[in-house]
């Protein structure tokens, strides 16, 4: 009996329906990682259809070599998931978003949610942040002492 053959692709499958609104490439398969935050990225330069790196996250912060090579290349300025939750919470985001649909995502409309979500990451975001960073600033502040401490101490840690 001959072996079957193992077919590395996926069979194509024709699109019944098409959502009335798309982000551009390279954010366009969004749906199909279930619509994490975190997986928002720019366009490469070089970025093609089949690419497989189609571009760097948008929460990723560039770090000097030296830097990515101590802490790892995966630094964020923001928590995309922390971001997304209480984004998903907020009546004023969905509502923005409700009428941007209603609208049928015209580009005023765009503006208006975008507006919203910046108004919502200022006012909700960012002092929900700094209260949990309140709560930990303590511990933070014997991280940084009992580092300093043992690098006076020991001096730096050998390669």
């Amino acid at each position: 009996m001959a072996k079957p053959k193992i077919s590395r692709t996926l069979d194509k499958k024709v699109l019944t329906k098409n959502a009335p609104f798309n982000m551009p490439e390279p954010n366009d398969d969004l749906a199909a990682f279930g619509w994490p935050l975190a997986k928002l990225r720019y366009p490469s330069r070089d970025s093609t259809k089949t690419d497989i790196w189609p571009g760097k996250p948008v929460f990723e912060v560039e770090e000097a070599k030296e830097l990515a090579e101590q802490y790892g290349f995966d630094i964020e300025f923001v928590n995309a998931k922390f971001v997304q939750v209480m984004l998903d919470n907020s009546p004023a985001v969905r509502e923005a978003a409700e009428q941007c649909a209603a609208a049928k995502y015209s580009q005023e409309s765009l503006e208006n949610l975008r507006g919203v979500i910046v108004k919502e990451f200022r006012d909700a975001v960012v002092p929900e942040m700094t209260k949990r960073f309140k709560k930990i600033s303590a511990m933070v502040a014997q991280f940084y002492a009992a580092r300093i401490a043992h690098l006076l101490t020991f001096g730096p840690e050998p390669d």
